[in-house]
């Protein structure tokens, strides 16, 4: 059986990538998304959007699987999930369910250079576990 927490953070990430599909349409480069896996036997998945704004990039992430009525920070940060920075390079608005939107004031062509990652944390209370990460740079199968 589906959770209604499932189909909520779902819907939202449909949301999110319909809302940029007008962006998509008419550039793609300006356009890029990236896998977020699970890490630590969280089972948190999910996608990290960016979109070109200039010399500024909009960072949606929508994540499955979180836990209910839990704030969790997530951040783009040097390095790839396999060997990450832990001082964050780019703060992002923190997940609520499964969902965060910010802009960051980097272009997009640096960020998807390689050697940044995006991580999601457990909670603003347990910083130190991951539960989930992608490496910027390699974009999500299709």
């Amino acid at each position: 059986m589906i959770s209604t927490r499932l189909v909520g953070s779902l819907a939202a990430a449909l949301i999110i990538a319909g809302a940029a599909a007008p962006t998509l349409a008419a550039d793609a480069s300006s356009h890029k998304v990236y896998a977020l896996a699970a890490q630590n036997g969280s089972g948190e998945v999910g996608t990290v959007t960016l979109t070109a704004l200039g010399d500024k990039t909009r960072v949606d992430v929508a994540l499955a699987n979180t836990p209910a009525m839990t704030l969790q920070p997530v951040h783009i940060h040097q390095g790839t999930c396999a060997k990450l920075n832990p001082k964050p390079k780019y703060p992002l608005s923190v997940l609520v369910d499964g969902v965060s939107t910010s802009t960051v004031d980097v272009p997009m062509s640096t960020l998807i250079a390689g050697g940044f990652a995006v991580n999601a944390h457990e909670s603003t209370t347990n910083i130190p576990k991951y539960v989930a990460c992608g490496d910027l740079g390699t974009p999500a199968a299709k």
